[in-house]
C-alpha cells in the first residue's frame, strides 16, 4: 500500500495596501506548492484561488526582460516571473519593489 505524500504548503506574507492608504500591512497566506512554481505563479494562485481582492500586475513578458514583475522577495529585488519559490520551509515575505496604488498593482507613471 503506497502512501501519498502530503502536499507542501508555502507560508507567505504579502504586503497589502488599500488604494486610499499610503502604508502597507502584511497578510499571511498558505499556498499549495507546485513543482517549478515561480513567485508570479504564487501570487496568481493567491488572487485566483484564495483571495480575489489581492491585486498584482500579471501582464508581464514572463521572460525576465521587461521588469514589470519586480518584487522584493525576503528583502531582495527579484523578477517574480523568473524566480522559483525557494525550496526551504521558511516564510516568504513579498513586498512591492515599486510604488503601487493597491497591493502589487503599480502606480500610473503619468
Amino acid at each position: 500500500m503506497s502512501q501519498e505524500k502530503a502536499p507542501r504548503i508555502i507560508t507567505c506574507q504579502l504586503a497589502r495596501k488599500e488604494p486610499d492608504k499610503t502604508d502597507y500591512h502584511m497578510q499571511t497566506y498558505e499556498v499549495k506548492y507546485r513543482e517549478g512554481m515561480t513567485v508570479l505563479d504564487l501570487m496568481r494562485t493567491v488572487a485566483d484561488e484564495i483571495d480575489g481582492s489581492f491585486a498584482f500586475y500579471d501582464h508581464a513578458c514572463k521572460r525576465g526582460f521587461c521588469g514589470s514583475c519586480l518584487v522584493k522577495l525576503n528583502g531582495r529585488n527579484s523578477l517574480s516571473c523568473r524566480t522559483l519559490v525557494p525550496g526551504d520551509d521558511n516564510v516568504l515575505v513579498l513586498e512591492p519593489a515599486m510604488p503601487t496604488t493597491k497591493d502589487f498593482w503599480p502606480e500610473d507613471p503619468a
